[in-house]
C-alpha cells in the first residue's frame, strides 16, 4: 500500500490520542516502529494489524474507524496526487475522472496497486463502484474517502453505500447524491 496511507493513519491516531498511544498500538500490533514515508510502499498487513489493534482498543468497530480514517485520508490523497487531478474540476468531474486518475498513478509507479474504480453519472447523482484484489476489502475506508472528497470540495452532496462485498455483492457501490 502507498506510504501516504500509512503516514496518514499514524497522524490520524496521534491527532485523536497521543504519541504514546500510537507507540502502544504499534507494539500490540507486533510491528517494528518506523518512520512512514509518503512516497514509499509498505505491506498491507501493517495497516490491517494497526486497524485491528485500534478497533480492539477503541469503542468503535473497524468499519467505523476505517470510514473516519478515510475522511482524514481523502485530502492527503488529493494533495499527493494533485498532478493527476484537473485544477478546475469539481466533485462530479473528479468522480467521473477517477478511472483516468488511477490509470495515471499506476502508470507513474510500478509499485502502486490500486483498487478497481468506476463511476457513472446521472444529472443528480453518481454511482461509484469499488472493488479490490486485496484480501481485506477496506469498504469502510472507501466510504470514508468519498465522504472526505465531498468535504474537501465543500460540495453539497451525500454518500450512501448501496452494495457491499461484505454482504455478498460482487463489488461495493456508493451513491453520491448532489443536492
Amino acid at each position: 500500500m502507498h506510504g501516504i496511507v500509512h503516514k496518514t493513519l499514524e497522524e490520524y491516531v496521534v491527532e485523536r490520542t497521543d504519541d504514546d498511544t500510537w507507540d502502544t498500538i504499534v507494539e500490540r500490533s507486533e510491528l517494528e516502529p518506523k518512520l512512514y514515508l509518503p512516497v514509499s510502499h509498505y505491506d498491507d498487513d501493517e495497516i490491517d494489524a494497526i486497524l485491528e489493534t485500534l478497533s480492539g482498543m477503541a469503542t468503535q468497530d473497524r468499519a467505523a474507524i476505517e470510514r473516519d480514517f478515510g475522511r482524514r485520508l481523502a485530502p492527503e490523497l488529493l494533495s499527493t496526487f494533485s498532478a493527476h487531478v484537473g485544477s478546475d474540476w469539481d466533485l462530479p468531474e473528479l468522480l467521473v475522472g477517477l478511472e483516468d486518475v488511477y490509470d495515471d498513478i499506476e502508470t507513474a509507479t510500478d509499485e502502486t496497486s490500486l483498487p478497481e474504480l468506476s463511476c457513472t453519472r446521472e444529472s443528480d447523482h453518481a454511482t461509484v463502484t469499488y472493488d479490490t484484489h486485496r484480501d481485506r476489502r477496506y469498504c469502510g475506508l472507501a466510504h470514508g474517502i468519498l465522504d472526505g472528497l465531498v468535504a474537501a470540495f465543500d460540495a453539497d452532496a451525500t454518500v450512501t453505500k448501496t452494495d457491499c462485498v461484505e454482504d455478498g455483492a460482487d463489488a461495493c457501490r456508493f451513491r453520491v447524491d448532489f443536492e
